[in-house]
């Protein structure tokens, strides 16, 4: 058994060795209003990772992955940090420019050429101020508009098919909780002793639990099924494929603190008012 074990252990070990990226940094500096675009020859952008003043870039993104281009600019000036990963088993070209949105010109340029396989992109970027526009200030931003960007940047996020999964589940744990939530009520009315507003309250803690809890297990389990099909696909057919990109250690992070933190809370309050969960006879 060892002896068969072995081989494949190793073997594994040199695939994930072979299936390091390359990885290449870059620092540029261009003006507000100008645009960094990263392009590939081929479908080979996997996956982009952006850090920065979000709420005033803008960023012209894929509609899905893989994709050729990934562009941003910035309204005001601040550094941006972008973590790019291509994969493509065939050759491609890897082009990094800065555009010229007053002259509609491509101004600094750097290309790569890559055989085939994964490559990492780590580019620095520095937005500068406009050089007739570095005396003006930029107008002031309400608290309404920075909490609005805010909220669209943290759900891009997350995938298309996170968001259904929370919506289908949300729609359904809410209905039939608040179904079973008015039946205990009726109850409790019926024995002269109905719910007030805090056991309501907590009904809705317990619900909203269940909910967090069976998408936390749904997610885990969508991600962990993908990954076994590609170990499956790649390590005893020996087949390359491309799945979607469902693993996003970020979402089961935040799935997971939800969950933790509405069981705290709930805890605590079963604990400081003796409240508990109704279980039907």
């Amino acid at each position: 058994m060892l002896v068969l074990v072995v081989p494949f252990v190793l073997a594994g070990l040199h695939t994930a060795r072979a299936d390091q990226p390359l990885v290449r940094s870059e620092t540029v500096e261009l003006n507000v209003g100008n645009a960094l675009v990263i392009q590939s020859s081929r479908l080979a952008i996997q996956q982009v990772f952006l850090e920065g003043n979000l709420s005033a870039a803008t960023v012209e993104k894929p509609l899905q992955y893989p994709a050729d281009k990934f562009q941003i600019n910035a309204s005001g000036p601040g550094m941006y940090v972008l973590h790019v990963v291509f994969n493509q088993p065939s050759d491609y070209n890897v082009s990094l420019s800065i555009i010229q949105n007053d002259t509609n010109s491509i101004g600094n340029s750097t290309s790569y050429y890559i055989s085939g396989g994964s490559f990492e992109l780590d580019v620095t970027a520095y937005f500068n101020p406009a050089p007739n526009q570095a005396a003006v200030q930029a107008s002031s931003t309400s608290a309404w508009d920075s909490f609005t960007g805010w909220m669209g940047s943290f759900g891009q996020a997350f995938p298309t098919w996170v968001k259904t999964v929370y919506l289908l589940l949300g729609l359904q744990f809410m209905t039939v909780g608040g179904l079973w939530i008015r039946r205990q009520s009726a109850k409790k009315e019926a024995a002269t002793h109905p719910l007030d507003a805090g056991e309501k309250a907590y009904l809705w803690l317990d619900v909203t639990y269940k909910f967090l809890l069976v998408s936390f297990v749904a997610i885990v389990a969508i991600m962990g099924g993908e990954l076994i099909l590609l170990f499956v696909l790649r390590f005893m057919f020996l087949t390359s494929v491309n799945l979607l990109s469902l693993w996003d250690l970020f979402v089961v992070g935040f799935a997971l603190g939800a969950v933790i933190i509405v069981y705290v809370t709930r805890f605590v309050l079963e604990k400081a008012f003796d409240l508990k969960p109704f279980e039907d006879e």
